[in-house]
């Protein structure tokens, strides 16, 4: 979920300050729940020194969705698409390539 909020974040071409502190506060609550391994927490920050491409975000949701059932899978898809909702909205700009990437990443679980 980290991995395709940072994409839709930087999918238009522009980080910008409040799509990053969103983010950074999201990564900081997984970072607070439970006991979670140092090479988690590496992993969790890794992710803001890489770049996503949709089909990388789109392989990385059917691995994550792998083996739940139908039930479980559209709650997952529903949390995911929430949260990349309100990373697009947290710079209260919506782009042509946020709405295009998050159509083609609906389209490819047919929601």
């Amino acid at each position: 979920m980290a991995k395709a909020g940072l994409f839709f974040a930087n999918c238009d071409g522009h980080f910008e300050q409040r799509e990053r502190h969103f983010i950074d506060a999201f990564l900081e609550g997984i970072l607070e729940v439970g006991e979670i391994s140092d090479s988690l927490k590496e992993d969790v920050r890794d992710t803001l020194n890489h770049s996503y491409t949709i089909e990388g975000i789109i392989a990385d949701t059917e691995h994550l969705i792998e083996g739940f059932n139908e039930d479980e899978r559209k709650a997952i898809l529903f949390t995911i698409s929430q949260f990349i909702l309100k990373v697009v909205a947290s710079d209260s700009k919506e782009e042509s390539a946020e709405r295009e990437n998050f159509i083609k990443w609906k389209e490819a679980f047919g929601i």
